[in-house]
C-alpha cells in the first residue's frame, strides 16, 4: 500500500520542511496542499523553477508525488480557473491527480446542479492536461455520500474523473464508510485517511485525528480497501495543526504511520492466510 501525507499538517512549515519530515516518519509520498487561507506549498503560480525545486526535494527525500489537493468553492468561476492552473502545474510535476471538493450545499437540487457542471468543467481540463480530477465526497456539500457520489459518476462520464473517498466525511453524514467503499469502489481513484470522532460534525482537534485515537473504524476501512484490491494512495489528511510545533506535527505523522502501516500489513496477511 501507498502511504503518504498530505503536507496541510506542516501549514505552518515551508514544502522543504514538511518534505524532509514526511519522508523521515516512514512514509512513501506525499501530497501537496494548494489550499489558498490554509496551505499553500504549491501555488497556482508557481513558476518552472519553483517546480523543479519541488521535484528534487522529492526526489532527494525518496517520495513520491501521489497527488495536489486545492480545496476551494469551485462554484466560483475565479477559483476554478485557479484550479485549471493547478492542474498544468501538476502535469509539469508528474503529479498524476488533483483533487477538490464539489462546493455547493447537500440536498440542494440547484446548487447540486451547478456543481455538477462546474466538476464537468474541471474534467474536462484535467483530462486536457492530461491528468485525473479526483472529486472528494465531502461534508456538508453538494457531493457529500454514496447516492450522490453514484450519481455524479452516472451524470458526469468522462475518463478522467474519479472519487476521493474519505471515512471521516461518508461516516458523519450518516453512511457506513465500508458500504461506501464496497459501493464506490469501480470509481475510487484516492483516498484520504485520518481519524476523528464520527459521532460527531465537526472534525476533532488534531491530536484527534492521529490514526487510531478516534472512533473511527479504521480496521474495517483497510480491511474493505485490501479486499477490493484498492491500488491508489492512501493519504493522512490532518487539518488545523498549522499553530503546532514542528515536533508536535512530525509525532502526530510518525504514530499515524505506525498505526496505518500495522493495519496494511495484518489485513494483507488475513487476506493471504484465507487464500
Amino acid at each position: 500500500m501507498k502511504l503518504g501525507v498530505n503536507t496541510v499538517l506542516f501549514g505552518g512549515y515551508d514544502v522543504k520542511t514538511a518534505v524532509e519530515h514526511i519522508a523521515f516518519s516512514g512514509y512513501d509520498g506525499l501530497e501537496l496542499a494548494s489550499i489558498a487561507g490554509m496551505a499553500e506549498h504549491l501555488t497556482d503560480t508557481a513558476t518552472d523553477q519553483d517546480l523543479t525545486e519541488i521535484r528534487k526535494m522529492a526526489e532527494e527525500a525518496e517520495l513520491d508525488l501521489y497527488c495536489i489537493e486545492a480545496a476551494t468553492d469551485i462554484l466560483q468561476p475565479e477559483n476554478r480557473e485557479r484550479t485549471k492552473r493547478v492542474f498544468e502545474r501538476a502535469a509539469k510535476l508528474g503529479i498524476p491527480m488533483v483533487t477538490t471538493g464539489s462546493s455547493g450545499a447537500s440536498d440542494d437540487e440547484a446548487e447540486t446542479e451547478a456543481s455538477l457542471r462546474a466538476i464537468e468543467e474541471l474534467a474536462g481540463a484535467a483530462q486536457d492536461a492530461g491528468i485525473r480530477y479526483a472529486l472528494k465526497l465531502h461534508y456538508g456539500q453538494s457531493i457529500y455520500n454514496t447516492k450522490t457520489a453514484l450519481r455524479l459518476m452516472k451524470e458526469v462520464r468522462n475518463p478522467a474523473l474519479g472519487l476521493n473517498v474519505d471515512a471521516t466525511h461518508v461516516g458523519r453524514v450518516g453512511d457506513d464508510p465500508v458500504e461506501a467503499i464496497d459501493a464506490l469502489q469501480d470509481h475510487i481513484i484516492h483516498t484520504h485517511i485520518r481519524d476523528t470522532f464520527i459521532e460527531q460534525l465537526k472534525i476533532a482537534p488534531p491530536e484527534y485525528q492521529i490514526a487510531g485515537r478516534g472512533s473511527v473504524p479504521l480496521k474495517d476501512v483497510v480491511d474493505k480497501m485490501v479486499e477490493t484490491k484498492y491500488d491508489g494512495a492512501v493519504v493522512l489528511e490532518i487539518i488545523g495543526a498549522n499553530a503546532y510545533s514542528l515536533p508536535k506535527a512530525a509525532a502526530i505523522a510518525a504514530e499515524s504511520r505506525g498505526y496505518l502501516g500495522r493495519l496494511f500489513e495484518e489485513s494483507m496477511e488475513r487476506k493471504d492466510v484465507a487464500r
